[in-house]
């Protein structure tokens, strides 16, 4: 490792794929409570990276960074879990008692690095700390072309970040006077798992999940179902895609929210020829009614199981205008029905708030107009198909001249 002339014991450490925000609170936390043992540097001459793997293309990222840097100390971070294969994962938003233990743990190994006179910022490999695989060392030479590939691009409104929630539980703007908690101790397992209940649901949890499940049976067998349980009857009528509802419909929506189990509902398929009473009830379309529990039920989150990084497409364009709105809907109907973008990459590309993308997906998913796929090992495929062509529109042109010159 290079020497530091103002402070032999600094590391210098440079972000891929973090907008400014996120950088500018890692700054923060560098200076204020780490007591300046870490500075963030841009470029390539620097002591460890840290990714961030739910920016745009994060995957590219990873591949080429370890490519050129195979034994620098490097520290993933992600929203979700992932498997790694060298450096140290740790989840959003950072625990700083985690993030301070990690780098602590690779300040080590760049030290047993130096005893043993390893070549110039590279890494130990020997390390007996389980959480750290690293890919043996190499000599590595940094050179100008290389350094301005892996510095950070500017920020700009499209960014390549990741960030989906706040870096750390408690983000302070750079310059804030007020000083965050961020020395409270690593929260136990049941803390996290409610942090990750924070963004995800289960839709069999709520009526959202039964209604859905209703539906489904009454579309395959074509008859009219009946849902019961901690509500009055619900009928769904799949000839006319309507739903009948005993309940007030904001009843039903204040119910969206509380836990329903197993165990209290019952789904009965009607006789063929079974309707409704007339004199009690109300009958609407059933789109309109389950996209907007679905969006009563998620609340800015999204079903369990949704992969962040998958990309996603719309089956065919939603009919908004009878649907409830969305903030920002009609922007991510149009990207996701013009090729398949993940949620993160949705986030970066149309610069909102996450919860408005993951209110939207839910909602979707409920009517079927998801389509996701799986993710790939290559890069997404960007291509986007037109689809009118210069001489398809030509052709088209040519067959409405026609036709209006017969309508003449």
């Amino acid at each position: 490792m290079a020497n530091n002339s103002l402070n032999p014991k600094m590391l210098r450490v440079n972000t891929i794929g973090m907008d400014q925000r996120a950088r500018d609170a890692l700054d923060l936390f560098f200076r204020n409570i780490c007591h300046e043992d870490y500075s963030l540097k841009e470029g390539d001459d620097v002591d460890v990276t840290i990714i961030d793997m739910d920016a745009v293309n994060a995957e590219q990222l990873r591949a080429e960074h370890f490519e050129r840097h195979p034994a620098r100390p490097t520290i993933l971070i992600s929203l979700l879990e992932i498997e790694v294969d060298n450096g140290v994962f740790l989840k959003k938003p950072l625990q700083p008692g985690e993030l301070k233990a990690a780098l602590e743990r690779l300040r080590e190994n760049i030290a047993t690095s130096d005893s043993t006179d390893a070549p110039e910022g590279v890494a130990a490999a020997h390390s007996s700390t389980p959480e750290v695989r690293m890919s043996k060392p190499t000599p590595w030479t940094s050179s100008a072309k290389q350094s301005e590939q892996m510095a950070d691009p500017a920020p700009q409104k499209q960014s390549r970040s990741g960030e989906i929630i706040p870096l750390f539980p408690d983000v302070l703007q750079k310059g804030s006077v007020a000083t965050p908690s961020w020395e409270a101790p690593t929260p136990p397992a049941g803390e996290k798992k409610k942090e990750k209940a924070a963004f995800l649901y289960d839709p069999m949890n709520h009526l959202q999940g039964y209604i859905e499940k209703a539906y489904r049976i009454a579309i395959e067998q074509n008859r009219n179902v009946l849902l019961e349980g901690p509500w009055r009857p619900i009928i769904i009528m799949p000839e006319t895609r309507e739903i009948w509802v005993e309940q007030s419909h904001a009843h039903l929506y204040a119910l969206a929210v509380m836990p329903v189990h197993a165990e209290d509902v019952t789904i009965r398929v009607l006789d063929e020829g079974e309707l409704p009473p007339e004199q009690s009830g109300s009958i609407q379309p059933l789109e309109p009614f389950l996209w907007k529990l679905a969006v009563r039920t998620a609340r800015g989150r999204i079903p369990a199981g949704t992969d962040l990084r998958a990309p996603v497409s719309l089956r065919h364009w939603p009919n908004l205008s009878r649907l409830m709105p969305i903030r920002h809907g009609l922007r991510i109907s149009a990207l996701w029905t013009k090729q398949p973008v993940s949620l993160v990459e949705t986030a970066a590309l149309l610069d909102i708030a996450p919860k408005y993308i993951f209110s939207f997906y839910s909602a979707a998913r409920a009517l079927d107009l998801i389509e996701q796929r799986e993710r790939g090992g290559g890069e997404r495929d960007t291509k986007t198909s037109s689809p009118q062509t210069p001489e398809h529109r030509g052709f088209l042109s040519k067959i409405l001249a026609r036709l209006r010159g017969r309508g003449r």
